[in-house]
């Protein structure tokens, strides 16, 4: 089975008929029936059992299936780098970012570099921490920004600041939590419904720590993926969450308060790389601009729980 026998193959196994298998790789289903059928002739064994209204899959094709699934991603992954390494004459950056990142640190630097290199292209992926590896293995992207250093042997991470956890939590709870409990107004929370995260998000740890050490007695019945999707339950007055300094930074204190977690260890925040790329030029200088941001970042949140009420 060649490589054009294969993509039709896994085609046809992900759709279940000639038709679909058509569109997904873009040729005519008349291509596809004869790729298929020129395969079983040499295979020698029949793919598919072939009735009026679907295809069937032999037990040889799932096996088949089973067997070249891996080196169909892996040819997919090889087209994806050949494609990426194409950059316009001006420059490209491709980047990714955790979701709270996307949301609380990239508009700045974008508006930065779009101000300092306005002829160069920017393209950003919103990725979570598991995903960024493979898309800066398959140069999809330059660089990449996450809380933690990154387990990948291949991926090199470079810490750029680090920064203080907070609990974020709606203003007319904070202040009723001050009313009952002054020297202490974050042992309200214990009765408070905590939002849980799913998945490998960095607060969950921290969020769990929290919980035993309040003796948490209410989760909220909704665990979501993101921090950002937790604060955006928070602002609805659902319960209490973990945020990292950026996103602090950005509450509104009409509305919200941070409330600094000074028992936990800072957050870091890093720069990713594929170890054998470093970032070229105009990566290099869009990552020139972190620090500064970071620094204008790094101030109490406007936000923040007053000193006296605060745990």
């Amino acid at each position: 089975m060649n490589l054009r026998q294969l993509e039709v193959f896994q085609a046809v196994m992900q759709t279940g008929n000639m038709s679909a298998a058509a569109r997904l790789i873009s040729i005519t289903p008349s291509a596809v029936s004869k790729t298929i059928a020129h395969a079983e002739l040499q295979l020698g064994y029949p793919l598919f059992s072939r009735t009026r209204h679907a295809l069937v899959p032999t037990p040889e094709a799932q096996a088949l299936f089973a067997a070249s699934s891996q080196i169909h991603r892996q040819l997919d992954e090889l087209r994806h780098t050949a494609q990426n390494l194409r950059q316009p004459e001006d420059g490209l950056v491709r980047l990714a970012a955790l979701p709270s990142l996307t949301h609380e640190l990239l508009p700045s630097l974008l508006e930065q570099h779009a101000q300092r290199s306005p002829r160069v292209q920017v393209e950003v992926r919103t990725l979570h921490q598991d995903q960024m590896a493979q898309a800066l293995l398959t140069r999809a992207v330059d660089f990449a920004l996450g809380f933690y250093a990154h387990p990948h042997p291949q991926v090199h991470s470079e810490m750029l600041v680090s920064g203080p956890l907070f609990i974020a939590v709606t203003r007319d709870i904070w202040l009723r939590a001050v009313r009952v409990n002054r020297s202490e107004p974050i042992t309200f929370l214990a009765n408070t419904p905590m939002i849980p995260l799913l998945g490998d998000d960095p607060m969950r740890p921290y969020m769990a720590e929290i919980a035993r050490t309040l003796g948490v007695h209410t989760e909220l019945p909704i665990q979501v993926q993101t921090s950002r999707l937790a604060l955006e339950l928070v602002k609805r007055g659902m319960g209490w969450t973990v945020i990292d300094f950026l996103t602090a930074s950005n509450l509104d204190p009409a509305t919200m308060t941070a409330v600094p977690l000074r028992d936990l260890p800072p957050i870091p925040l890093f720069a990713y790389h594929a170890t054998q790329r470093p970032p070229d030029r105009h990566a290099a200088r869009m990552l020139e601009l972190l620090p500064g941001l970071l620094h204008h970042a790094m101030g109490p949140p406007r936000a923040q729980a007053a000193p006296g009420v605060s745990p």
